[in-house]
C-alpha cells in the first residue's frame, strides 16, 4: 500500500515538472534575452560618443569653412541687415555644437585616463612588460593624443565663432546707432514733394506692370498649392472669431454677466471680446505664416520681407485694433473701461484705431517701397507724413476734455497713472514733429514704432489681468450670490488676495519672456539657452548657482516641513492625550519635535541646493561673532526657552505670576511665553525674564490649592456659632478637599468687628475666585437668617468748644440781628474771632484731638470741667440708614450708648 502511494506522489511531481519545464525555459530564454539587450544597448550608448567623436574631423572642418566665407564677406565691407542676422545666428550655432562636441570628447578623455591609469605606471628603461598591456596601453595612448587634439581644435573653432559673433554684434551695434542718430535734410521745396506724391500714386501701376504676367511655375506654384487650402481656412477662421466676437460681446454677453458687479462685469466683457478678436484671429496668423515659412521658396528673396512684414503689420492691427475696442469701446460707451466721458470714448477710441491703422499701413508701404526700389524722397515723404498724422491723433487723445476728473480718486493710483500718461503723450505728440523738421527721421520713427509696441503690449497684459481676475472672483471667490453665507467676508478676501498674487506672478512669468522677444533682438532659441543656463546653474567662484537646485531646496523644504509639522499635529491631537503625560509635558515634547523638524527641514535643503555643510563653519563664525555683539538677547531668550521646555519650571496651563502680572501660561515659544491674563488680554514675556526673575507658580507640582475667606462679625455674635457656620459652609463644597481639612482661624479682636478666617484647601486652584464669591453669597443669607451681623466701622467725634458752637447755633435759632445796631460791633468781633480760631488751631496738639474708642466723652478746651453728652439718636439713624443700605440686619443695641459695634 506504501508502495502505491510513493508511485502516484511520483507521477504527480513527474506532471508538475513536465508542466513547468516549458514555462521555465521560456522564462530563462527571456532571461537571456533581456540581458543580451541591455549590454545591446550599453554598447551602443558606448559607442554613440565614439561615433561622434569620429566625425569630429569632418564637423570641425564643415564649421571652419562657414567662418571663413562669413570672415570674407564681413571684409568686403558690403554687408546687409540680413547677413549680419544670419551671421550672428550661424555663429550662435557652432558655438553650441562645438561646446556639445567638446563635452563628449572630455567626457571621453576622462574615462580613457582612468582606463591608462589602471594599467599602472609604465616600467622603466630597460624593463620588459607584458606584450597585450603593451599593446592596451599604446591604443590607450593613442586614442588619448587624438581626443586631445579634438579639444584644441573645438576650443580653436570655438575662439574662431566667438570672435565673428563678437564683430557682428559690434557691426550690429554702430549700424543701429548710425541708423538712429542719422540726420537727413528735410526736402522743404513743394517740387520735391509733388514728385514724390506722384510717384506714390504710381506705386499700384508699377505693381500691376511689374507681377501683372506673373506666372507661378515649378517649385513655387507646387508650394503654394500645398499650403493654399490651410491658408484659406485659417482666413475663414479669422473673419469668424472677429464677427462672431463682436457679435457675441455685444448681443449676449452682457445680459448673461446682468447681477455681476459693474467692474467685474466690464472686465470680463472686455477680456472676453479681446480673446475672441485679438488671440484667436492671432494665433491663427501666427500659424499661417507658419506654414509659409515652412516652405523653402515662398519667403525668399525680398517678395519674402514684404510677406513678413504684412503678417507683422496685421497681428499689429489686429492686436491693436481689438484692444481699443475693448478699453475704449467706441461703438458702444457703455461697455469701456478707460475713464473717458461717452464722447470721449468715440473720439480716443476712434483716433486710437486712426494711429493703429497708419502705423500697420505705414509697416506695409515702407516694406514695399523698398521692394519696389523706389526713390528716397518716396520713404522720407511717406515717415514724415506719417509721423505728423500720427503725432495729431495723439494729442487729440491726450486732451483732457474727453476724460472724467473725479476729484474723490484724484490721488488713486490708477488716476495718478492715467494723468502722467497723457502728459507722456502729448509731450510725444509735440517731440516727434521736431525730430522730424529737425532731420532725425530714423530716431523719430524709432521712438513711436517702440512707442505703439510697449502702448500694445501694455494694454494686452492689462485687459487679461483684469479678465483674470474679475473671473475668479466671479466664479471661484464667490461662487453663489447671496447664498454663501457660510464663509466670513475676512475669508473670501484672504482667498481673493491670494488669488490674485497667483494670477499676477503667473502673467509675470508669460509677459517678462514675450516682452524681451518683442523689445529686444533676441531670439527664442537664445532665450531658452538663457533660461535653461540659469535652471542648470551658474558658476560664480566655487560656487554654483542653479534654479534647479534652489526650487528643489524650497521644495524640499515645504515638503518635509510640512510633513513635521503634520506629525507634529498628530502627535498633539491623538498620540499625546492618550498617554497619561500632562498638558505642559504635552506640549514640551510636541515643540521640541517641531524644532527637530525646522532643523531637519533646513539641513535637507542646504544639502539639496548643493552647498557643502562643511562651509556652513565660516557662517558658524559669523554667527557667533554676532551673538558676542547684537544678538546676546535673542539666543539668551533662545537657550532660555529651552530651558523651560525641558526642565519645566512653567508649563502650559500653569497658572503664574510674574512681577505685577499674573494670568495662565498659553505658549511656550523660542523667543517669548505667552500669558494670557483674567481679562482675557495677552501677556508676552521674554523666556529670559523667567529664568532670572522670581515667578510665582500655583500649579507647579498640583493644581491643589489654599483658598482664605476673611470675615468679621459684631462683637455680641456668637463665636462658636460663627465657626460652625463657616466650616459647615466650607464642607458642603465638593470643590473643597477634606484633607486637609477646612479651619476657621480666630484672627484678631478688631476696632469694630471680631475677625475670621476661613482657611480651605481647593481641587484645583483655579476655582479660588468662583468658589469664594459663592461662600460669600451663602454666608450673606445665612447670617441673616443667624441674626449675626457684620459690622461696619465706627469712630467717636470729640469737638472742642463745644460752648462756642452752642451758643452759634442759638443765635441763628434767634435771627439775625439788627444791622444798624450789632453791624459796627460784628465788623470788629469777626476779625478778633478768625484770629483766635487760627491760634487755637496751631497749638492744638494731636492727642488732644485724639478721639478715646474706650471713653463717652472728651475734654473741652483748656480746664473744661464737665462732659458733653452728644445726643445719640442722630447716630442711630445714621446708623441703621447705612445697615439698610447694606442689606444686614440691625443686632440692635442700646439707642442710646455708644459702644462699639
Amino acid at each position: 500500500m506504501t508502495s502505491v502511494r510513493h508511485l502516484c506522489v511520483g507521477f504527480v511531481i513527474c506532471l508538475l515538472a513536465m508542466t513547468l519545464a516549458p514555462g521555465l525555459q521560456a522564462q530563462d530564454n527571456g532571461l537571456v534575452a533581456a540581458t543580451s539587450e541591455a549590454s545591446r544597448q550599453a554598447t551602443d550608448e558606448e559607442a554613440a560618443p565614439k561615433v561622434e567623436l569620429e566625425n569630429a574631423q569632418s564637423r570641425i572642418a564643415e564649421w571652419g569653412k562657414q567662418l571663413d566665407t562669413l570672415n570674407q564677406t564681413l571684409d568686403t565691407g558690403d554687408v546687409s541687415g540680413r547677413i549680419i542676422a544670419t551671421g550672428r545666428t550661424d555663429t550662435e550655432q557652432i558655438v553650441d555644437s562645438a561646446t556639445s562636441l567638446r563635452d563628449l570628447a572630455e567626457e571621453r578623455l576622462k574615462r580613457l585616463k582612468a582606463a591608462n591609469g589602471k594599467l599602472g605606471e609604465p616600467p622603466a628603461e630597460g624593463q620588459d612588460e607584458v606584450p597585450a598591456v603593451a599593446r592596451e596601453r599604446e591604443r590607450l595612448g593613442q586614442e588619448i593624443a587624438n581626443v586631445s587634439g579634438v579639444i584644441k581644435q573645438i576650443e580653436l573653432v570655438n575662439f574662431q565663432a566667438s570672435e565673428l559673433s563678437d564683430r557682428l554684434s559690434t557691426l550690429a551695434r554702430e549700424r543701429f546707432t548710425q541708423r538712429i542718430l542719422g540726420r537727413v535734410d528735410v526736402p522743404m521745396n513743394p517740387a520735391v514733394w509733388i514728385d514724390a506724391s506722384s510717384e506714390i500714386l504710381a506705386i499700384p501701376s508699377t505693381i500691376q506692370a511689374r507681377y501683372a504676367n506673373l506666372e507661378l511655375d515649378g517649385k513655387i506654384a507646387s508650394e503654394l498649392s500645398d499650403v493654399a487650402p490651410g491658408l484659406v481656412f485659417l482666413a475663414m477662421i479669422v473673419l469668424a472669431a472677429l464677427i462672431g466676437g463682436e457679435v457675441i460681446v455685444l448681443r449676449y454677453i452682457p445680459a448673461r454677466w446682468k447681477t455681476v458687479s459693474s467692474d467685474d462685469r466690464i472686465a470680463m466683457i472686455s477680456g472676453t471680446r479681446f480673446l475672441f478678436t485679438a488671440l484667436v484671429p492671432g494665433v491663427a496668423l501666427l500659424i499661417a505664416y507658419s506654414i509659409i515659412d515652412s516652405q523653402e521658396e515662398l519667403l525668399k528673396g525680398s517678395m519674402g520681407d514684404f510677406i513678413h512684414q504684412c503678417f507683422a503689420a496685421a497681428l499689429f492691427l489686429l492686436f491693436v485694433g481689438a484692444s481699443v475696442r475693448s478699453v475704449h469701446s467706441p461703438f458702444a460707451p457703455s461697455l469701456r473701461r478707460s475713464g473717458t466721458t461717452v464722447t470721449g470714448a468715440r473720439v480716443v477710441g476712434i483716433a486710437s484705431l486712426g494711429v493703429a491703422l497708419i502705423f500697420a499701413l505705414d509697416m506695409i508701404l515702407l516694406q514695399g517701397a523698398t521692394t519696389l526700389g523706389t526713390s528716397l524722397n518716396v520713404a522720407l515723404i511717406q515717415s514724415i507724413t506719417n509721423v505728423l498724422l500720427i503725432s495729431v491723433l495723439l494729442f487729440i487723445c491726450s486732451l483732457g476734455a474727453f476724460w472724467v476728473h473725479d476729484e474723490r480718486d484724484r490721488h488713486e493710483f490708477w488716476a495718478k497713472l492715467e494723468r502722467r500718461s497723457r502728459r507722456f503723450m502729448k509731450a510725444v505728440s509735440i517731440v516727434l514733429p521736431l525730430l522730424m523738421l529737425l532731420g532725425y527721421v530714423a530716431l523719430a520713427r524709432f521712438i513711436l514704432e517702440n512707442l505703439m509696441m510697449a502702448m500694445a503690449f501694455a494694454t494686452c497684459y492689462w485687459l487679461l489681468r483684469g479678465f483674470f481676475r474679475a473671473l475668479m472672483h466671479t466664479y471661484l471667490v464667490k461662487p453663489e450670490e447671496a447664498t454663501d453665507d457660510s464663509a466670513p467676508d475676512t475669508v473670501h478676501g484672504t482667498l481673493y488676495f491670494w488669488l490674485r498674487v497667483m494670477i499676477d506672478v503667473v502673467m509675470i512669468i508669460i509677459a517678462v519672456p514675450a516682452a524681451v522677444m518683442v523689445f529686444t533682438d533676441i531670439a527664442w532659441v537664445d532665450l531658452l539657452s538663457a533660461g535653461e543656463q540659469a535652471f542648470v546653474g551658474i558658476q560664480v567662484g566655487g560656487i554654483n548657482f542653479s534654479l534647479r537646485s534652489i526650487l528643489l531646496a524650497v521644495l524640499i523644504f515645504v515638503i518635509v516641513l510640512g510633513l513635521m509639522r503634520f506629525f507634529q499635529r498628530m502627535l498633539s491631537t491623538r498620540v499625546l492625550p492618550n498617554t497619561k503625560l500632562d498638558q505642559g509635558l504635552q506640549h514640551s515634547v510636541s515643540a521640541i519635535f517641531g524644532y527637530a523638524g525646522i532643523c531637519l527641514a533646513v539641513l535637507m535643503a542646504i544639502s539639496a541646493a548643493g552647498m557643502d555643510l562643511s562651509n556652513l563653519a565660516i557662517i558658524a563664525g559669523a554667527i557667533s561673532v554676532g551673538i558676542g555683539f547684537g544678538m546676546q538677547s535673542i539666543v539668551n531668550n533662545f537657550v532660555s526657552g529651552l530651558i523651560l521646555l525641558v526642565e519645566r519650571p512653567i508649563k502650559v496651563g500653569d497658572w503664574i505670576v510674574v512681577g505685577a502680572d499674573q494670568g495662565f501660561v498659553k505658549d511656550i515659544r523660542v523667543r517669548a511665553t505667552e500669558i494670557e491674563t483674567f481679562d482675557r488680554s495677552s501677556i508676552v514675556i521674554p523666556n529670559s525674564e523667567l529664568i532670572s526673575n522670581r515667578v510665582l507658580n500655583w500649579t507647579l507640582k498640583e493644581r491643589s490649592g489654599r483658598g482664605i475667606i476673611k470675615i468679621g462679625v459684631g462683637y455680641e455674635s456668637d463665636v462658636e456659632k460663627v465657626r460652625e457656620i463657616l466650616l459647615e459652609m466650607a464642607e458642603s463644597r465638593r470643590e473643597i478637599l477634606s484633607y486637609p481639612a477646612p479651619q476657621v482661624v480666630f484672627m484678631d479682636f478688631g476696632a469694630s468687628s471680631l475677625d475670621f478666617e476661613l482657611r480651605y484647601f481647593l481641587r484645583d486652584i483655579g476655582d479660588v475666585l468662583a468658589v469664594a464669591s459663592s461662600i460669600r453669597f451663602e454666608l450673606v443669607q445665612r447670617f441673616r437668617d443667624e441674626g449675626i451681623e457684620v459690622p461696619f466701622a465706627q469712630r467717636d467725634l470729640h469737638l472742642r468748644d463745644i460752648d462756642k458752637l452752642t451758643d452759634a447755633i442759638r443765635g441763628a435759632g434767634q435771627g439775625p440781628k439788627d444791622p444798624e445796631n450789632s453791624g459796627g460791633n460784628e465788623a470788629e468781633s469777626e476779625p478778633e474771632e478768625d484770629a483766635k480760631s487760627q491760634k487755637q488751631a496751631e497749638t492744638e496738639t494731636p492727642d488732644q484731638a485724639s478721639s478715646d474708642d474706650d471713653s463717652d466723652g472728651g475734654e473741652i478746651g483748656e480746664g473744661a470741667k464737665q462732659k458733653a453728652a452728644p445726643s445719640s439718636a442722630a447716630k442711630d439713624v445714621s446708623r441703621d440708614r447705612d445697615a439698610a443700605g447694606r442689606s444686614l440686619p440691625d443686632a440692635g443695641g442700646d439707642m442710646d450708648g455708644d459702644a462699639p459695634r
